[in-house]
Parts: C-alpha cells; structure tokens; sequence
C-alpha cells in the first residue's frame, strides 16, 4: 500500500512526482486561465521561507494554497498560517493534506474581494503577519496593487511573480517596464529582487522565468502628498498613454488647454514635451499637486 502523503516534511509536497500524482489521483487539471503552478524546487521553497525572516511568535498569510508546499513550510516557522485558495478542488486536497497542521486555516476565497483584515482578525493574538506568496500569475498584478492598499496589515512581504513583473516592481524612471505599479510599490514599500527561477522550478513549467522579491513595507509613503487618490490618479493619466508627451496626457485625460498645461509644468519645473515615463516620484508630486490646486477653482 502506497504511503500517505504528510506534511511533517514539507519537502515531500515540493517534488515534480508529488504534484503528478496528486494532480491524477483527484483528477484536477491545472487552469492556464488561473496561471496555476505548483513549486516543484526545494530549494527555493527554503529560501522563499527563510526570506520572510519569521519569528515563532508571528503569522504568515499566503494566497494560493495549491497543494499546500510553502503553506507547509511557513508552518513551521510560524505560530499561524492564513491561506486562500480560490479553486475549490485544490482547497479540498489542501485541507486533507494540510490537516495535520492545527497552526494552518485554510480559507476558500477569492483573494482579489476577500476581507484580508477580517480573516487576520481571528487570530487576535498575532502582532505581526508578513505576506508571503507565490502569486498566481494571471492575476499578480491587481493583487500586488490590492497588497500595496492591504500593506497596513504586515510588516513585510515576499512574493514570487514572473521575471517581468518584478522587474516592473523595481523600475526606474525610463527604464523598460516603469508603469504605475513600479510607483505603487515604490510609493509605500523598499522593493528588491532576491533571485530568479528557471521555469523548471515548477510544475506545470510556465513559459516565463520567475522572480522572488521581497518588500519591506515604509512606515510611511516615499513622498508626502495631500491625496493618494488623486496622485495615483495623475500618475495614471501620464503613463498609460507612457509614449504620449506630458502635456498630450493630461490634455487628453483632463481636457484642459495645452496652453495652460504647459504654464503648469513649468511652474513644476517640468518640460512639458518630456514623457510621462520619464518622470520621478518627486516630479509626479509636484505636478499633481500643482494640478490639483489648478482645479480648485473649477470643482
């Protein structure tokens, strides 16, 4: 008879051989859709846990169970693990793997609408979560910009996305891949790459290379503004259109005079036929706060 698969050793789920078999035996085929991998890479598991730098007495919360590997591992640094698994067939698996370990509850839910603070809440006992992840890669970003508005709730994070992405997360100004979530992270985090994973550190092998970053959370955004909603929003209007001069951008998002849009920026100190990918957190600042005191008068 066949041994039972336990989490005692949290190695035993972080195996090419493992995830097949499981995989067959509840008759669950991986969703592209849903970016679905699972850490085949003991290795990097180890590293990933040991990057969070827990203390017995902290708490992890994780999103993505799979079949439960890295929720395994934080187990045993950790005094609770919160999980979330949106695929009900792998919540199912997980909850029998993972059933040994009373310090894991696993929650069925979709992380991008879940309440993060209410499922923290029941473990009154914990002062300090850190986030660590293995973000499923089809919807990485909205959730590291959902963990940038969450980032009150941990102290750190550690996340897995694909190569791309990090390099997104850690992008200067006219840097390839500098967007707007290069200035959320920036804007409320110390962001920075620890190493790369070649495809074959998971299963099934996903066509990009991967990248884990951690994120040490500021005690305060980078740069003071008046509005986050509205700094966000103009940062926003000059980098979607990134190719597009600034003063285009904003003539076309906020439909005021170029005239007057040129006047503004140089009163920024901003040329007005730069790029909006060119821009600096302390430039944006001073353009959106300007621009908002400009509009003042006309709300």
């Amino acid at each position: 008879m066949e041994r039972r698969i336990t989490v005692s050793d949290p190695s035993k789920l972080c195996s090419v051989g493992t995830v097949k078999r499981l995989l067959l035996e509840h008759k669950i085929r991986p969703s592209k859709a849903m970016g679905q991998s699972f850490i085949v890479n003991k290795s990097a598991l180890e590293r990933i846990v040991n990057a969070a730098e827990l203390k017995p007495e902290d708490g992890a919360f994780e999103v993505g169970t799979g079949f439960g590997a890295l929720t395994a591992a934080l187990a045993q640094k950790c005094q609770v693990v919160v999980s979330v698994e949106k695929d009900k067939r792998l919540f199912s698996v997980a909850q029998s793997l993972l059933s040994p370990h009373q310090n894991v509850a696993l929650i069925c839910d979709d992380a991008l609408t879940a309440n993060w603070a209410e499922m923290l809440s029941e473990h009154k006992q914990i002062e300090c979560w850190k986030f660590v992840s293995n973000l499923p890669y089809a919807i990485s970003k909205p959730l590291l910009m959902r963990l940038m508005r969450e980032r009150h709730l941990f102290k750190l994070a550690v996340v897995t996305v694909q190569r791309e992405v990090a390099q997104r997360m850690v992008a200067k100004p006219s840097e390839e891949g500098y967007s707007i979530l290069s200035i959320a992270v920036q804007f409320y985090s110390e962001p920075r790459i620890l190493f790369n994973l070649p495809p074959t550190s998971f299963y099934p092998e996903p066509e990009v290379w991967s990248s884990v970053v951690k994120l040490q959370f500021l005690p305060k955004p980078r740069v003071d503004v008046s509005d986050e909603g509205w700094f966000f929003k103009v940062a926003e209007a000059v980098l979607v259109q990134r190719r597009k001069t600034i003063v285009n951008a904003l003539h076309i998002r906020f439909a005021l005079s170029k005239e007057h849009l040129k006047k503004l920026l140089q009163g920024c100190g901003i040329d007005p036929e730069r790029r909006g990918e060119t821009l600096t957190l302390p430039e944006l600042t001073r353009l959106a706060e300007n621009l908002r005191q400009s509009l003042r008068p006309q709300q």
